[in-house]
């Protein structure tokens, strides 16, 4: 009788996914902290983005559009709140919720982060000709669970 571990095919990690998405992962976060700097997260800048784009909205609809969990996003407003970066209130609408809108300061720190934040994604993709951004973009949005954002990117996807 052969032995259940001999039927096993080890895994070659170059050739799976799930380790090359955390090698990426790892790779965001070093470049993150050589343009950026630690004072902020990826998650911290994209609470700022969403909110500087769409305006005051509540906690939940903010978590919902960056994608992360709530246990996430009350602790990255917290920090942002420490930061003087957002202010936080009670939604008139439903009292058990909080609205988050930017300060003053939350405004100028995202106009200074913003081009840092851009270096990131530029560096990141640097290793691709810039013809093949589209499609890589479309391919990580899919990966991520997410549509892609236009018709065009999802012909793109489909090339």
């Amino acid at each position: 009788m052969e032995s259940l571990t001999s039927a096993l095919v080890p895994h070659i990690f170059a050739e799976t996914p799930g380790h090359l998405i955390r090698l990426l992962y790892q790779r965001h976060n070093a470049i993150w902290n050589a343009t950026v700097g630690d004072s902020i997260t990826p998650t911290q800048f994209a609470i700022l983005n969403v909110v500087y784009i769409d305006g005051p909205m509540t906690q939940h609809e903010i978590s919902a559009r960056v994608r992360t969990d709530t246990s996430t996003m009350a602790q990255s407003a917290a920090s942002l709140e420490r930061k003087n970066l957002i202010k936080r209130s009670v939604n008139p609408a439903d009292k058990r919720e909080r609205r988050i809108a930017l300060t003053r300061t939350g405004r100028r720190e995202y106009a200074q982060l913003l081009p840092k934040a851009d270096e990131v994604q530029r560096i990141l993709f640097a290793v691709l000709d810039p013809d093949e951004h589209p499609h890589a973009l479309g391919v990580l949005q899919r990966l991520a669970g997410m549509t892609p954002v236009s018709p065009a990117e999802d012909a793109l996807t489909d090339a």
